[in-house]
């Protein structure tokens, strides 16, 4: 598999050895109310958090959730996290040259009906003419890409963008993709900043990540 991230970004994988993961005090008090199945996400999605964190000299804070229910990362750190079905990852970064971080992972294909809502026109007809490359289902793909997105602008612009705010351009001989901002989501970006966008398809989900760059 490809390298999701440049180097200097931390991208942690969650495995066996992640079972036994604590919340901290403060994390468990915004579990508390959560039913059994998301906490163990949000207990998975932390300990991947931590595990990462700890390998840029953070240690010990909690990652409690915003009022948009975005991780609020220590000052100075960017981060995206991630789970679908058997599946947990977390991605982490200094702030500096990289601005923001958007990490997503589905397991489980979208909907014609999905497709439709996610994907305009001309986007579906680009995945289309892509056939079925590798066995990748190219709409959950896209869907995939833009939930990266809006992962990784929201803590720049305090925005939600719609799906049809960007619009995605799979490449698969280089598993990336591109993304334009359309008119709604026009102003998300910073000025003199710049997306980049990667994938990744295992056995069981497709993975997509942004940065967003500092030119």
């Amino acid at each position: 598999m490809k390298p999701l991230f440049p180097g200097s970004v931390v991208y942690v994988e969650a495995d066996a050895s992640f079972a036994q993961g604590s919340l901290h005090p403060a994390e468990a008090a915004q579990a508390a109310r959560m039913g059994a199945m998301r906490r163990a996400e949000f207990a998975l999605g932390r300990a991947c958090a931590r595990r990462a964190l700890s390998q840029l000299g953070f240690e010990g804070k909690p990652l409690l959730r915003g009022e948009g229910r975005d991780p609020q990362w220590p000052p100075g750190v960017i981060g995206s996290l991630t789970h679908t079905d058997g599946f947990c990852a977390a991605a982490v970064a200094r702030r500096g040259e990289l601005l923001a971080l958007g990490l997503d992972a589905e397991s489980a294909p979208i909907s014609p009906r999905a497709a439709r809502r996610v994907l305009d026109d001309e986007e579906r007809a680009r995945i289309e003419s892509l056939g079925a490359a590798k066995g990748c289902d190219f709409a959950t793909l896209a869907f995939s890409a833009k939930e990266s997105v809006f992962k990784a602008l929201f803590p720049l612009s305090g925005r939600r963008l719609g799906f049809r705010d960007a619009a995605i351009e799979i490449d698969p001989g280089a598993e990336l993709f591109r993304v334009a901002l359309r008119a709604g989501g026009e102003g998300a970006l910073p000025s003199g900043a710049r997306i980049e966008g990667r994938y990744a398809l295992t056995r069981n989900c497709v993975i997509t990540s942004i940065v967003v760059h500092r030119i």
